[in-house]
């Protein structure tokens, strides 16, 4: 008998003990949140949290929370404009006013997660009106007339810059600064950008991240691909975008000859400034950047497609050397073979960034597991599972990201939320810890308390304190952030404390609080112990606490497994393989029936169905033709339907 969900193709895939399980949460477009912005600040709020939350279970450690997507500002900015995307109109504060970075950094860490400031530095204008864009126009006079009429502005002859839009909010960049802007543009599409040419563009974005850094308890500031433009609009794509820059290339060659070596060179110092004040104000924000997956066409052999060097003129590799970001994660949006072959691309940038000594995590394209999107059926349920197991085996490899969020929160993905929940993400990760970084240990918490339910005896709330002194000190900063890693250990004696934390299958919590609640299936073993450590921002771990005993746990969950005297227990073991014992009680006799169902209801094991005496029956189940996952057992007889869960690890 074969499964189909994603969470039922492989095997349990074995648990690294650190790994970064990341997911882009975008708001622009109000592509994932808020899902309008004219809903109430009171249902966006709700919403964010909702959505926070499901990321949390689906075993997510790093939401990336797009605040920044064309000049705007989606946080308190004293520089730029409240977002449309949160208001329904650019430059109105939320009413009543709230700042979603500082909830949403709030909310994150609460739950365990880093947040990460995820920023567009360059975009400007994201979509030019497409009467603009069609024009043909036949020369200079005429580009500058047909810009000034889309930008409702008078035209200039003896000033041919762009001129500012009232399309825009008074604060946009684009009316404070017209003289930085260029429109790229195609017979198709047109894109504003700030000039990466011009230090003062540089100076400002790095005003806008200093001041995010400084004001924020963010983990991390992130940039996506979008420097120079993609086709159909990139600099290259006519002569007329090509010349764009002439002036600031002129103002500022520094010593080039070749203006593609000198775009290259500008996002470079771009990045250098950045990663400097960054480091500067916070010592311990990481910053990291996701480019476009392929390097240059023909690197590795056989690769083929848009690249960032030749097209974008970046050169992310030349980041990493300068020590300038603390990440790259390449956006490898592709499946396993062809032009774009995930597993050519994945071991060649493995190999690049590692020599390079920074963290290397690759991008995964959910968005194409979505069936109701253009990408329908791109991917297979099972291809982002393989390329998840792929990474996992590359020991270059620190983890993962998910583009986007609601492919995780809403949309249907083939089942890839459930093959997250059951296997690849089944327990919770710290962050890979980055040398470079601080890696002072935290302390150990102390005062732990282990209390148990007064009506569920397989409850039970741990609830510790932190230890005074601060956890990392560089310079005069001091950054005070914690997480706290829980563990269970099954065991019929005290277990050794620093044996149990190193294994990640005893990991069963990670939080922002100092307490966490527990639901212990039946011990196996003897008797279930709980230690606990405190985290790092840069995922380095206390020593662990002392094991706190709970005893011997035996589940006598008052719930919906108990109508009218009908009773359908745990199964035991639980989790088992390949064989578990059902126990279920009748208050009369009667036909019936076991069946067992995967995540999505569909039947895959019929276990009895004949008629049963009054009292209590035990029925072994053999699963040995199921592949690993949660399942569903249901019992129906005399009208009566109970249900419970069953976990099966190979």
């Amino acid at each position: 008998m074969s499964l189909t969900i994603a969470s039922a193709t492989y095997a349990q895939s074995v648990l690294p003990n650190q790994e970064l399980r990341a997911i882009w949460l975008a708001t622009v477009d109000n592509l994932d949140w808020p899902n309008s912005g004219n809903h109430s600040e009171a249902s966006k709020q709700q919403d964010l949290i909702t959505k926070l939350n499901n990321i949390k279970k689906a075993g997510f450690n790093v939401v990336y929370f797009q605040v920044r997507t064309e000049g705007d500002a989606l946080y308190d900015s004293p520089y730029e404009p409240w977002s449309k995307y949160l208001t329904g109109q650019e430059g109105k504060a939320p009413d009543p006013f709230w700042d979603p970075l500082e909830f949403a950094i709030e909310e994150a860490h609460k739950l365990g997660m880093e947040l990460h400031a995820w920023l567009n530095p360059y975009r400007i204008l994201k979509n030019v009106p497409s009467d603009f864009t069609q024009k043909v126009v036949a020369g200079e006079t005429e580009v500058e007339e047909s810009l000034a009429s889309f930008l409702g502005k008078e035209y200039d002859a003896n000033s041919p810059k762009f001129k500012g839009t009232a399309q825009r909010d008074s604060m946009h960049i684009s009316n404070l600064h017209p003289e930085w802007i260029l429109i790229a543009k195609s017979e198709k599409s047109s894109i504003g950008i700030v000039d990466p040419g011009l230090q003062e563009v540089r100076d400002y974005n790095a005003m806008i991240v200093a001041d995010i850094v400084r004001r924020y308890d963010i983990d991390g500031v992130h940039f996506d691909d979008y420097f120079y433009p993609y086709s159909p609009d990139n600099m290259s794509a006519s002569s007329y975008n090509n010349a764009l820059d002439d002036s600031s290339f002129a103002l500022d060659a520094r010593g080039f000859t070749n203006k593609s070596d000198w775009r290259r060179n500008n996002v470079e110092i771009f990045m250098t400034q950045i990663n400097d004040t960054v480091k500067a104000i916070k010592p311990w924000v990481k910053f990291g950047i996701s480019p476009f997956g392929i390097y240059k066409n023909g690197v590795p052999s056989g690769i083929a497609g848009t690249d960032s060097y030749l097209q974008l003129y970046t050169d992310p590799l030349k980041w990493a050397e300068n020590g300038d970001v603390d990440y790259l994660m390449p956006q490898l949006y592709w499946k396993f073979g062809g032009a774009q072959d995930f597993t050519k691309l994945a071991n060649w940038w493995s190999t690049e960034i590692t020599n390079r000594n920074r963290h290397l995590y690759v991008g995964h394209g959910a968005y194409k597991t979505d069936l109701s999107s253009y990408w329908k059926y791109d991917f297979t349920e099972n291809e982002i599972p393989r390329q998840i197991e792929f990474t996992r085996n590359n020991d270059n490899i620190s983890g993962s990201a998910i583009f986007r969020a609601k492919n995780i929160t809403t949309y249907a993905s083939q089942g890839l939320r459930d093959s997250l929940v059951t296997n690849y993400y089944r327990q919770p990760s710290i962050v890979p810890t980055m040398a470079w970084l601080d890696t002072t240990k935290a302390d150990t918490p102390i005062n732990l308390v282990l209390t148990p339910d007064a009506v569920q005896s397989n409850k039970f709330v741990i609830s510790w304190d932190r230890a005074d002194s601060p956890i990392s000190k560089l310079s005069t900063h001091v950054d005070t952030l914690q997480f706290y890693a829980i563990y269970r250990v099954d065991s019929p004696a005290a277990p050794d404390v620093n044996e149990a934390i190193s294994n990640p299958a005893n990991r069963i919590g990670l939080v922002g609080v100092t307490t966490f609640t527990d639901v212990a299936e039946p011990s196996s073993e003897g008797n279930y112990y709980y230690i606990v450590t405190a985290v790092t921002r840069n995922g380095v771990e206390s020593d662990p606490s002392p094991a706190l005993d709970a005893g011997v746990v035996v589940s006598r969950e008052e719930d919906a497994t108990i109508v009218e005297g009908y009773r359908l227990q745990q199964n035991y073991p639980n989790p088992f393989n390949p064989t578990t014992n059902i126990t279920f009680n009748l208050s009369k006799a009667g036909v019936t029936s076991l069946k067992v169902f995967d995540v999505l209801g569909r039947e895959v094991a019929s276990i009895v169905n004949e008629k049963f005496s009054q009292g209590e029956h035990t029925i072994t189940f053999n699963a040995s033709a199921l592949s690993s996952g949660v399942y569903i057992y249901q019992l129906k007889t005399n009208g009566v339907v109970l249900t419970r869960k069953l976990t099966l690890i190979k």
